[in-house]
């Protein structure tokens, strides 16, 4: 193989890479030895057969993975660089895609997303989050730079945080054109301000976010639209832990709760601050409004208290690390039949990541030995494999 070779491995052959993202790697072939796992990529990328993948020198070898279909074929390869490219899932996203999708993402250097909404999403569950989506161009050009260095070698914490302000720039100048356009052309305003409220909360501008935020509200009521309280303004609760108003914050989600487990959550955190433990009352209040990552700080230090522990497990499965998920859960909570099943799948699941196979069909085998139906990391494993080779044919997608 030549030196530093890029390996892509797309959404159903060459072409069903997006055109924009197409062109732009065809481009860099003048500059890189690139390799894809294609039946029909053009020259001069080299077509890579899905039998020859173990041939590549993976420690000197960057990938480029289009697909959650692909998590267990790459990660165990541990490339030097896996730079994931997500495209736009469908609506109703099977669960295994979409948890393969997590783990996939939770197992790159940088995740690169294609959607405003999946990059958002990404930036609230781990570092090293780009956006490319062909309709910016100095957007898409800080995510190829970040690509480009990232396979050299290099860091891109500086191009994060400008392709952050940006876009918050970006959403800024959509608004005001949107501000006084007739009300067709101001389609979607409200939601143009809540996408810049949650980029000026990336961006630490938590007074900004919250007055972006409340005239979202504001509008989408006007508008009378549905479910607006837990779906905009318990973000409220988010932005007012940014600016250090815990007890704001708690009686915000309290508003906001819908049924009796989100008022069971309510009734958690006071208890948690009424006893002072109110890192973990904040934790719960950042992972109920999506931010893993902030939640996981500031539960990697209590692991000794096992609420603590108990809800840090929780977010890690969310975030996508299996790995750190097993290291936590302890041999007492894996006493219940149920409970020792569920850990068995997870565990088989981590040990499939790794490249253990064996070690992982074991794990598949035990959760399913007194219960049939509960052979389904066998019937996963399966399906993926299955959609990991579909995905190298061109024209096609993984069903």
């Amino acid at each position: 193989m030549a030196s530093q070779p890029i390996v892509i491995f797309p959404c159903g052959g060459w072409q069903g890479i997006p055109v924009y993202q197409r062109s732009w790697l065809e481009g860099l072939v003048q500059k890189r030895k690139l390799f894809a796992a294609a039946d029909d990529a053009p020259n001069p990328v080299e077509p890579l057969l899905f039998d020859q993948l173990d041939s590549v020198e993976w420690n000197n070898a960057a990938a480029i993975v289009m697909h959650p279909a692909w998590v267990h074929i790459i990660v165990p390869f541990k490339p030097r660089c896996l730079i994931v490219m997500l495209h736009e899932s469908e609506q109703v996203e099977e669960e295994l895609w979409r948890q393969c999708r997590s783990w996939l993402s939770a197992s790159g250097t940088l995740v690169v997303a294609s959607s405003e909404a999946q990059y958002l999403e990404q930036s609230f569950r781990r570092s090293g989050v780009f956006l490319m989506d062909g309709l910016d161009e100095t957007s898409d050009l800080f995510a190829k730079q970040a690509i480009e260095w990232h396979i050299d070698g290099f860091e891109s914490d500086t191009l994060i945080r400008l392709q952050q302000r940006h876009r918050a720039n970006w959403r800024e100048g959509l608004l005001q054109k949107q501000e006084h356009a007739t009300d067709a052309e101001a389609q979607g305003y409200a939601d143009g301000l809540f996408f810049h409220s949650v980029y000026r909360y990336l961006t630490g501008e938590a007074d900004r976010s919250r007055e972006l935020l409340l005239a979202s509200f504001e509008r989408m009521l006007l508008e009378g639209r549905k479910q607006t309280l837990p779906n905009v303004y318990r973000f409220l609760s988010a932005i007012e832990l940014e600016q250090g108003r815990i007890h704001d914050a708690v009686r915000t989600y309290g508003y906001t709760a819908q049924n009796e487990v989100e008022w069971r959550y309510f009734d958690l955190m006071t208890e948690w601050l009424a006893g002072r433990k109110c890192d973990l009352a904040k934790a719960l209040l950042y992972r109920l409004n999506d931010d893993y990552r902030k939640a996981a700080v500031l539960l990697e230090p209590l692991t000794e208290d096992a609420d603590a522990r108990k809800l840090l497990i929780e977010t890690y499965m969310l975030m996508g690390e299996l790995r750190r998920a097993c290291a936590l859960i302890r041999p007492e909570h894996r006493q219940a039949d149920a409970d020792r099943r569920q850990w068995l799948h997870l565990q088989g699941m981590a040990l499939l990541l790794e490249g253990k196979r064996h070690e992982a069909i074991h794990c598949f085998l035990q959760a399913g030995e007194n219960r049939q139906e509960d052979l389904n990391g066998i019937i996963e494993l399966a399906v993926m494999d299955g959609a990991a080779r579909e995905m190298t044919l061109g024209n096609k997608e993984a069903n």
